[in-house]
């Protein structure tokens, strides 16, 4: 299901130009962050941050609407945003305010023993997110696909991941490799690009990222020209990295309801002759 949910994937980024404007959204929204606080103004690229995630159910809910079948084009996935924008958004609010209030309650007996909170903090964040990304990361497929409620949708989807757990994996690992060829690659090109900045700074003993540099000298080193080239890179791996992993997320999920489905069986009822009546 997975290989076959990877090809569909792939086919409907082809034939669906709707399903970009999301990864046009990611993309814009990350280079914008990557070049509004290099200029100093770190609220404003705050702001950016934050409004940008606010309004990302809108255009995931566009996405799956589009993949659901319902309309593919343009004004189908403006409505599917619309329709389905507040479920999301409140039910992705629910699960980080449950996953921060499990942080404080697993840091609540380690600050009573006398620990640091600062130094636990990291391993409790990165305690909780795991398990809790694992478990609800279907919550957004549950809302479109089977139009689920909101604390409905987060619990189908731990009844999606553990239902197969295998499957879940296995996904998680094919989401993982295409994230760091994307990444590897865009990396090479950057690098690329900005080599006749790098070299005076290199030596076969040492490079850039082996020195003690600060933030601010890291930026006088790559420039202003080298910023924009990594906005410029960065956009469009997050362009075609998101437009794939989400797609490929949400036919997943399709598949499998689609499958089960198939398999349920029929509803309906016996008379007194013992004949068979299909609903």
């Amino acid at each position: 299901m997975i290989r076959d949910s990877l090809r569909e994937a792939l086919a409907r980024m082809a034939d669906t130009p709707a399903l970009w404007i999301t990864g046009l959204y990611l993309g814009g929204i990350f280079a914008l962050d990557l070049l509004i606080p290099a200029t100093g103004n770190t609220v404003l690229g705050a702001r950016i941050g934050f409004l940008g995630l606010c309004a990302l159910p809108f255009f995931i809910g566009g996405m799956y609407g589009a993949i659901k079948g319902d309309d593919r084009g343009i004004r189908g996935y403006l409505g599917a945003g619309a329709r389905y924008y507040f479920r999301i958004l409140i039910a992705g609010t629910v699960i980080l305010a449950a996953a921060l209030l499990t942080v404080i309650l697993v840091m609540v007996p380690f600050t009573l023993l006398g620990g640091s909170p600062l130094e636990f903090l990291p391993a409790a964040l990165l305690g909780v997110a795991i398990p809790f990304a694992f478990f609800t990361f279907f919550f957004d497929t549950a809302v479109v696909f089977e139009d689920r409620k909101v604390l409905d949708s987060i619990r189908r989807s731990v009844e999606f991941t553990m239902g197969d757990p295998k499957r879940t994996v296995g996904f998680y690992l094919v989401n993982l490799a295409i994230g760091i060829l994307i990444f590897f690659v865009s990396v090479v090109i950057w690098s690329v690009a900005i080599a006749d900045r790098l070299q005076p700074f290199m030596d076969v003993n040492q490079t850039v990222f082996q020195m003690n540099m600060t933030a601010e000298q890291v930026m006088n080193l790559i420039g202003v020209s080298g910023l924009w080239a990594g906005a410029i890179i960065g956009f469009f791996a997050v362009l075609i990295g998101g437009t794939l992993l989400l797609s490929f997320k949400a036919c997943l999920f399709k598949r499998n309801v689609m499958s089960a489905a198939s398999a349920a069986p029929p509803h309906g009822e016996f008379d007194e002759k013992g004949r068979w009546y299909r609903y």
